[in-house]
């Protein structure tokens, strides 16, 4: 059985990545979860996870990890037009996604864990025990790569034991989420991302591109959702409710979309990749209009550099069918 370990900013998105692999145990062990700053701050983020947890009706470790990116500032910010003048003014900050996940990154309907206690050791003790007492290793990372570029630097001995990364960040065609080109995982701390994708580490990345075409949720899908009637499903529908308003403002629509699900769908099942290439990304990490943009190296000028693989196009009935599965 593969050894997981799941790297999260948890979120309303990453929630319901928590339930899909929970739900799949027999696909994985999980190590523990570690927790980053992204979507929520730090400690709202492991209070998150545990929540999925109780919910889930597991005792999954929680780990904290980094408060702020390696080397940029990074400040909360609950309204839209905040988040886009820091974005748009094409600095060194950070900033939370609040805005688009609820203050508490649940939806802000009231959602507690009974019991908010969590591991002592760092994120990074935590990698380093994993690694040392596992042959092979599988990560996920659903927020931004804060965490795992420092395993990277702190663990360079230990990195032949990772077998595997999904990371859930960037986009394969400049599609951005927060500005123009830049999607928000890598956006936050693109240092991290280009160190992790640079590492050496074998790396499937799920961009945000194939998310916004093949786990966009409808109002039919919601339908579905709503119908399988359990606590899980529920629970992925109703703490979406700032997002979906946030859709239903840019594109007069209600839904929303699951970038963090699809990526671990396809740790779960990788048959649900329709089309994907073999290509060496680097992360723009200067500040200005391109910052933490992908810069795919299509005609292979480099190549001896490090390649990973980028899914481009995910099968959306596969996707939607292994959703249900594990909301049921």
């Amino acid at each position: 059985m593969r050894k997981l370990i799941i790297d999260a900013d948890t979120g309303s998105d990453d929630a319901v990545a928590l339930i899909l692999a929970y739900r799949n145990l027999e696909q994985s062990q999980i190590l523990g979860v570690s927790v980053v700053s992204g979507n929520v701050p730090l400690q709202q983020a492991a209070i998150n996870t545990q929540y999925v947890n109780e919910l889930c009706e597991l005792s999954i470790p929680i780990y904290k990890g980094e408060s702020k990116p390696m080397t940029r500032e990074y400040k909360e910010v609950f309204s839209s037009a905040e988040a886009n003048e820091i974005a748009l003014s094409y600095g060194n900050l950070s900033t939370s996604a609040q805005h688009v996940h609820g203050i508490d990154g649940l939806g802000d309907i009231g959602l507690l864990p009974q019991n908010i206690s969590f591991e002592t050791d760092t994120a990074q003790e935590f990698y380093e025990k994993s690694l040392i007492e596992n042959d092979s290793v599988d990560l996920v990372t659903l927020g931004p790569l804060t965490n795992i570029a420092l395993l990277v630097q702190n663990y360079p001995d230990l990195l032949h034991k990772i077998n595997h990364c999904y990371i859930m960040g960037g986009s394969s065609n400049a599609l951005g989420n927060v500005t123009k080109f830049a999607e928000y995982n890598f956006w936050v701390d693109p240092e991290a991302a280009d160190i992790v994708l640079n590492s050496g580490i074998p790396i499937t990345m799920i961009g945000w591109d194939p998310s916004l075409y093949d786990a966009m949720i409808d109002s039919s899908k919601i339908t579905e959702i709503d119908l399988l009637d359990t606590k899980y499903s529920k629970f992925t529908n109703d703490i979406q409710v700032v997002l979906r308003k946030m859709m239903q403002e840019i594109f007069g629509e209600d839904g929303y979309d699951l970038p963090d699900p699809l990526a671990m769908a396809v740790f779960l099942d990788q048959t649900i990749i329709k089309d994907s290439i073999e290509v060496n990304v680097r992360v723009d990490t200067r500040d200005g209009m391109t910052r933490g943009g992908c810069v795919l190296d299509f005609l292979n000028l480099e190549p001896e550099a490090h390649k990973i693989r980028v899914v481009q196009r995910c099968h959306q009935d596969k996707f939607f069918e292994l959703l249900k599965k594990s909301l049921s």
